[in-house]
């Protein structure tokens, strides 16, 4: 018996040191990636093309293409390490091959340091298979890193159902230096198979839902007393935000006001929940109601969808996508608008000083029910040029790198951080 104990505590010891001296080896005091985030109007337009495709031309029970440019694979991968987790990193694709780079922050309540990771992938039949793997100065086998890998991937597939369906719709992955292509099988959304306008998005469990739902009702309830006239912003916020002290008055503000948020918003533009919520297919949809934001429902709508994007995203992704749908608008009848710009500035400042952290939740909470107006929303905006061709925007400010284009802007993020509630 004491045998067998002397045995266990040299094992025990064995594994310990071994995985100490894998710690030692893996953890590294910098990061060896720090680059810009950056998202282009360009890359918001590519990927939208490409969702534009599945929606509406791959059929469920057929194969589909995606080819996607290496620099727009690099430029996603390095937000989605800043966005989850404030790090960066990096991939650089050639024939057959891809080179991945990964810097990321250990949490500071473990331990101070970085993980620093470089893996090379190989296309093999079709499938991407890791060559190697470095993390610090620990060397992964190829034949290890795939093992685990695999076992990782299957823990990620049972607990996600997302990510299980995407394993499953993969076929196929070709490497090269011009362009990524990836080959699916889309089996049909599995709830309407006829909607093809549905976005089944992770972000909602069945908790989430029922917050959704109950400001959704609560919304419709009030706003069917108000169908004949305009109604502010603010007070459709107020209404809300006085609604969310019944379920949130102290603990968890900051998922309550996530949730006032999207309600609101789709509320503004009228759009109903199942566009990105299958499981919302039997909702009733918005009332349709006139929601302004300082006497215009155009910039009530543009405020409402960047708070949105930067309240379950960024603010990266959502000023990308602002001046993406101004640059389209520059080439349809609607035109270039700096006013709807500025709004939608606001709105994405407001979400993320709401989404700070709950303090700050409930900071903005109190706010808005101290009675904010609409001007307190949006800064000065009605001497700012719209509705422009996209003939005349080039005219007058060029492209988005012009020293003109530039000198508005700064205009336009002064006048946003004037707003008062920026500094409470």
């Amino acid at each position: 018996m004491r045998k067998l104990l002397n045995l266990t505590g040299i094992s025990l010891l064995v594994l310990i040191t071994i995985l100490a001296g894998a710690i030692y080896l893996a953890v590294d005091t910098r990061p060896k990636i720090a680059r810009e985030i950056s998202i282009t109007p360009e890359q918001i337009a590519r990927a939208k093309s490409i969702l534009d495709t599945h929606r509406y031309q791959v059929l469920p029970g057929t194969s589909a293409t995606i080819r996607i440019l290496p620099d727009d694979i690099d430029n996603a991968l390095n937000y989605l390490a800043y966005h989850l987790g404030r790090g960066y990193a990096q991939i650089t694709v050639h024939d057959k091959t891809a080179q991945v780079q990964l810097s990321l922050p250990i949490p500071s309540e473990i331990m101070d340091g970085y993980l620093n990771l470089r893996a090379t992938l190989t296309e093999i039949n079709g499938l991407p298979e890791f060559s190697s793997i470095k993390i610090g100065n620990l060397y992964i086998p190829g034949v290890f890193a795939n093992l685990l890998f695999e076992k990782f991937l299957t823990w990620l597939q049972i607990t996600n159902p997302d990510i299980r369906a995407g394993v499953d719709a993969f076929r196929k992955l070709q490497l090269s230096r011009n362009e990524v292509i990836i080959t699916y099988y889309w089996k049909g959304w599995g709830i309407n198979n006829t909607s093809h306008s549905l976005i089944n998005l992770p972000f909602f469990d069945q908790q989430a839902l029922n917050r959704l739902l109950r400001y959704h009702l609560f919304l419709n309830e009030k706003n069917r007393r108000q169908v004949s006239q305009p109604i502010p912003l603010s007070e459709i916020l107020a209404l809300i935000m006085r609604e969310t002290i019944r379920h949130a008055p102290h603990e968890n503000v900051l998922e309550e006001f996530r949730a006032a948020i999207l309600v609101t918003a789709f509320h503004v533009i009228h759009v109903p929940f199942k566009l990105i919520i299958p499981e919302a297919a039997n909702w009733p949809n918005p009332v349709k109601i006139n929601i302004t934001l300082d006497g215009r429902s155009d910039l009530a709508m543009h405020f409402m969808a960047s708070a949105v994007i930067t309240a379950y995203s960024d603010t990266i992704l959502s000023n990308a996508i602002g001046l993406y749908k101004e640059l389209e608008d520059a080439r349809s009848s609607s035109g270039f608008s700096f006013n709807d710009l500025i709004a939608d500035r606001s709105g994405t400042r407001f979400a993320e000083k709401a989404m700070a952290s709950q303090d700050s939740a409930r900071r903005m909470r109190n706010i808005i029910l101290s009675g904010i107006r609409d001007d307190d929303l949006i800064p000065q905006w009605s001497d700012l040029p719209e509705h422009m061709s996209e003939s005349t925007f080039k005219a007058r400010f060029g492209a988005i790198n012009d020293p003109r284009y530039h000198k508005i802007m700064d205009e336009i993020e002064r006048r946003v951080a004037s707003l008062k509630w920026l500094h409470y």
